[in-house]
């Protein structure tokens, strides 16, 4: 199932407020699953999020795009899989300042690493307990970056309002459905 994990790297995506074009960067958009990047909880995060980074210099568009890849290719070779990673390992393995990465993340994506790399994990996880339903719910956070599966269910307490289990069943009838659909 470790090929199945593989993303989706459409990293644009498109909102039309009012009369002018917006274009949100997301670092990532699973095939069918939403990131919870962006929206009210994305501007509550930054809110909350370290400002020391408004005092840095904004990132060119290159090197944005630049950083946007890396992360990506990152994510790609499931570099999020690493559950001791933290801001300065992934300075580190991208060459990459950290305060570049920080700016990145604060101005650009609106959100922390932490949040970002939970995101990450947590989309990771819903896809694996679709796409492997027999994996426990053990082999899923291990599989995902988890560092423990409390941390798990904690996520989808939060984001979902249930347990993986209860998510996994619910989510059942929508998967069956699929399957036959493509029968």
């Amino acid at each position: 199932c470790s090929s199945i994990l593989r993303l989706s790297l459409s990293v644009a995506t498109i909102s039309l407020p009012k009369n002018s074009w917006t274009r949100k960067r997301n670092t990532m958009t699973w095939l069918g699953l939403d990131t919870g990047m962006g929206g009210a909880s994305s501007a509550k995060q930054h809110d909350s999020a370290d400002s020391s980074t408004e005092s840095l210099h904004p990132l060119s568009d290159e090197h944005r795009d630049f950083i946007q890849k890396s992360l990506d290719d990152w994510c790609a070779n499931s570099g999020y899989k690493d559950c001791n990673v933290n801001m300065l390992t992934l300075s580190r393995t991208l060459s990459i300042p950290k305060d570049e990465l920080s700016v990145y993340f604060d101005q650009y994506l609106k959100t922390t690493f932490r949040i970002w790399l939970g995101d990450i994990r947590f989309n990771a996880a819903k896809k694996m307990i679709l796409e492997c339903p027999d994996y426990s719910n053990d082999i899923v956070s291990a599989e995902c970056g988890f560092s423990a599966r409390t941390y798990l269910y904690r996520i989808f307490k939060t984001k979902e309002g249930c347990t993986p289990t209860e998510w996994r069943e619910k989510m059942a009838p929508n998967v069956a459905a699929d399957d036959k659909k493509q029968d």
